[in-house]
């Protein structure tokens, strides 16, 4: 079977890098940087199943692929509802799953009107693109409508209303054409600047209704779009339960822990999941596992390779402000072991963020 990846970043590479043992699947990146419509008609053409390493592809290269619907894995609907935050907050009601209270912004009118519906503070998104905190703005302020809209607007927004949350988790599955679906277990999330940071497995103090949440939240969203590969829920953590942030309709940052923590990482499962094989075991083979990002400088990260339960990735980028260089896991059979690997690599993160607030 001959598999076409749209993108050939790090998230692609490692799709690819996870199924190496299986000779009879043939892989192929494409470049959406570089695209040529003759040449992107002439990749897909070529290969039996097609999917994508980030939602945020252009639109007329998303219409391009509509007369090949057929071969889209996750699918087209999916595709342009994640594109879209209104879409995706609707997608997710739809599904029953709790969201923050919002509203379409289409106008510095419409900025005030968010303001007096859903109260402040607010956080103002661009419907799409966006990601790692760009295309963002939280109001506090009325007085900050005509800078929030001089800033990120001239265009689609959407406003939310601020939700009073405890931490960030997200959790992640893989779902097969048969509606078979393995979930992964959840980590904790945390952010700095609008970028993750760094992940635990498990998330401390994470309570059994909860998880119970989690995984019932995302498998209703998947079965609601007959979803077909990795997806991936982030969530806020509140007193009452869990509330849903944004949906990545492809494998994510807050899973590269899977790839040493679990028998079959969110990378292999969507590649099982799309090429219509059996999916692996998503249960973490170590009682403790952390996730941390490398950002801006690989240079912290070198230590990484003189622990032993420590895995260091690069994805061999030019390093600059702000952009993800690599990231490093560190597996346990205890989470005191893996907080103590942790502080170790603190130079990979700004001060005080490590260690994570109580729960």
């Amino acid at each position: 079977m001959k598999v076409g990846i749209l993108g050939n970043g790090q998230l692609g590479q490692m799709l690819e890098s996870s199924i190496t043992d299986l000779t009879d699947i043939e892989i192929s990146l494409y470049d959406l940087r570089a695209h040529d419509d003759a040449e992107l008609a002439q990749f897909i053409a070529s290969v039996d199943v097609v999917s994508y390493e980030t939602e945020n592809i252009p639109a007329h290269i998303v219409e391009l692929l509509e007369p090949h619907a057929d071969k889209l894995r996750p699918g087209l609907n999916a595709l342009k509802t994640f594109q879209n935050r209104l879409l995706e907050k609707n997608a997710l009601r739809a599904a029953g799953i709790d969201t923050a209270d919002f509203c379409a912004v289409n106008s510095l009118d419409d900025v005030h009107a968010a303001v007096k519906t859903l109260g402040l503070p607010i956080v103002m998104k661009t419907t799409t693109e966006g990601y790692d905190g760009k295309g963002q703005f939280v109001m506090r302020s009325p007085n900050d409508a005509e800078a929030c809209w001089n800033t990120i607007g001239n265009r689609e927004l959407i406003a939310e209303a601020f939700v009073p949350f405890l931490r960030e988790t997200s959790v992640i599955a893989s779902r097969d054409a048969q509606g078979n679906i393995v979930v992964f277990p959840m980590t904790e999330n945390v952010h700095h600047e609008g970028i993750l940071r760094y992940s635990l497995y498990p998330a401390p103090g994470l309570s059994s209704a909860k998880a119970e949440q989690a995984e019932r939240y995302i498998r209703q969203l998947a079965d609601s779009l007959d979803y077909v590969g990795t997806i991936t829920l982030e969530l806020f953590e509140t007193e009452n339960g869990l509330v849903a942030n944004e949906v990545a309709p492809r494998v994510h940052n807050s899973g590269h822990w899977s790839i040493e923590g679990t028998s079959a990482s969110q990378f292999r499962n969507h590649m099982l999941a799309i090429t219509g094989r059996e999916l692996g075991s998503t249960e973490s083979k170590y009682a403790s596992v952390a996730m941390l990002n490398v950002i801006s400088d690989e240079t912290p990260a070198e230590v990484a390779e003189t622990i032993a339960n420590a895995h260091r990735h690069s994805y061999g980028k030019e390093a600059r402000p702000a952009r993800k260089l690599g990231h490093v896991t560190v597996v346990a059979d205890t989470d005191a072991e893996r907080d103590a690997t942790i502080t170790k690599l603190t130079d990979l993160m700004p001060t005080g963020i490590w260690p994570p607030a109580a729960h």
